[in-house]
């Protein structure tokens, strides 16, 4: 089954909260580097792009813009944080930002955070316990309820040992991430370094990387191979999940890689313009959200433009719930699981986000009952019980292991650790042929047992007087394009007795040929 990664691992903070509120100043206070890089940063005095400064050898801070123009870049910078430092300034107190920072880092379901009151300096008590108060009122009933508050000085440096001693405390708590084996690593800065070429840097989701591996570009579909890994700006041989890694990638150009692309196990993730995914329309969001309405998808590091197909019902209040189809006019790379935030297409607001329920569906109709029931199953299932319905969705088909891998976007191992379990519940049936394994769900295999003795009986009482069905006939009658299968299934019955096989026809075990008097 999958398991918690719980070797010795690095953690991942991000910032959030309005303009101007001190963020940057603190993580430079916390770390003694300042993460305003760009030129126009440093010009205009405020953060547009994603910064990186180390805490300590096992803490990456992720600085991120708090301008409303540079939302898309702050949910870049949190969408892979272990841990969230809600920054509010206290002589301004909570901001739009504020809100709308609070609202994403709900919608990625950011389990754990700090607030930091920065600016102390500038105010009174009375005025500094208003601020806090209000801020308690802010996430009250959100994952921040019970956060500490901790109030620093980014001028004095006042609090800053208290609020290194709350993200020890905090890191302490995190719960190990799931890991499903598989690697990948959505990419938020690409740099190059003479004499090494181009460097690609996020945070790994999934599965490990060593030197020397090969990778793959996502969505350009480049196989590249690993030149070096770094943590914390030291070389290593090997990265896992939950790591901040820089990796130096051999035969490709910084500009052939974008904010965006992830670098994946070859083979085993498929970009696509379609997903399906559960939504929640936030109670704070400026309108509905309407069938075919064109919105911004955030997910990962990539932001791509698309169009709702909205399937139970025609529109979405303030507040609700809904199944949707996105259509993408760029591809993405997605997984089952994975969070996303949509933000109205112009003027732009965040409305809302949720969850990955399918990648790569077929194109579905709106109102249909069985494409509802299937993703509100799907909704609720973990990656073992995916597997599962990998094979009962499947068809008259085997399984290998390779596909299931891929399907469930797992490694190999831990397929099979599931498929052993499903074996052992009688949910599941192997077949061995040639040193490769074949997997079918118990369901399917007596569904199709059932259809095969079914249709031999309506042969005999149609045809009484023939010997049997013929197997190919049979087979095309039952629509079954799996040779395998199939032939696995006649040979399971007529083990029970309940057919019999005359050369290549098939007849119900107790047939007599029944010739008419006349």
């Amino acid at each position: 089954m999958i398991q918690a990664n719980d070797s010795k691992r690095h953690y991942v903070i991000g910032t959030a909260g309005h303009i101007d509120h001190g963020k940057t100043s603190m993580v430079k206070m916390l770390t003694g580097k300042d993460t305003d890089w760009l030129k126009e940063e440093k010009e205009r005095g405020m953060t547009i792009d994603l910064g990186f400064a180390f805490l300590g050898d096992e803490i990456t801070i992720i600085d991120v813009p708090g301008h409303e123009k540079f939302v898309r870049n702050m949910v870049a910078g949190v969408s892979t944080i272990d841990l969230v430092l809600m920054v509010v300034a206290a002589d301004d107190g909570i901001m739009p930002q504020s809100r709308e920072h609070l609202d994403i880092l709900k919608l990625l379901q950011i389990k754990q955070g700090i607030v930091v009151v920065t600016k102390t300096d500038l105010v009174e008590n009375e005025w500094l316990e208003l601020v806090i108060e209000d801020i308690k009122q802010l996430v009250k009933a959100t994952f921040l309820e019970t956060a500490p508050i901790i109030t620093v000085s980014n001028q004095t440096g006042e609090g800053i040992d208290r609020l290194k001693n709350a993200i020890a405390d905090s890191i302490g708590r995190i719960q190990p991430r799931q890991d499903k084996g598989v690697f990948r690593m959505p990419v938020d800065r690409i740099f190059t370094i003479k004499g090494f070429g181009t460097i690609t840097a996020g945070t790994v989701l999934s599965g490990s990387l060593c030197l020397d591996q090969m990778v793959e570009l996502l969505p350009q579909r480049r196989r590249l191979r690993v030149r070096g890994i770094q943590i914390h700006e030291k070389m290593v041989n090997r990265v896992q999940i939950g790591d901040r890694a820089a990796v130096n990638l051999v035969g490709i150009d910084k500009q052939a890689v974008r904010r965006g692309d992830v670098l994946a196990e070859p083979g085993m993730f498929q970009p696509t313009r379609y997903f399906d995914g559960k939504f929640h329309l936030l109670q704070s969001a400026p309108r509905s959200l309407k069938h075919n309405d064109r919105v911004r998808l955030n997910i990962g590091t990539s932001e791509v433009i698309g169009r709702v197909s909205i399937l139970d019902k025609d529109m979405i209040q303030p507040g609700e719930d809904a199944y949707i189809q996105y259509r993408l006019e760029k591809p993405v790379v997605a997984d089952v699981g994975d969070r996303y935030v949509i933000r109205s297409y112009s003027p732009i607001h965040t409305l809302g986000g949720g969850s990955v329920i399918e990648v790569n569906p077929r194109r579905h109709k709106r109102f249909a009952n069985e494409v509802l029931e299937k993703m509100n199953l799907l909704e609720k299932v973990g990656p073992e019980e995916l597997v599962e319905q990998f094979l009962k969705q499947g068809g008259f088909r085997f399984f290998t292991l390779e596909e299931l891998a891929k399907k469930s976007t797992m490694n190999q191992q831990l397929v099979i650790e599931i498929v052993e379990e499903l074996k052992s519940s009688n949910q599941c049936v192997f077949y061995q042929e040639k040193g490769q394994r074949y997997f079918v769900h118990s369901k399917i295999l007596e569904e199709l047992k059932s259809a095969i003795v079914g249709a031999v009986e309506e042969f005999h009482r149609l045809n009484p007087t023939r010997s049997g069905i013929n197997r190919l006939e049979l087979k095309d009658k039952l629509d079954v394009r799996d040779s395998r299968l199939f032939i696995f299934a006649v040979e399971k019955l007529v083990k029970e007795n309940r057919i019999k096989l005359y050369d290549q026809r098939v007849a119900r075990a107790d047939h007599q040929i029944n010739v008419s008097d006349q």
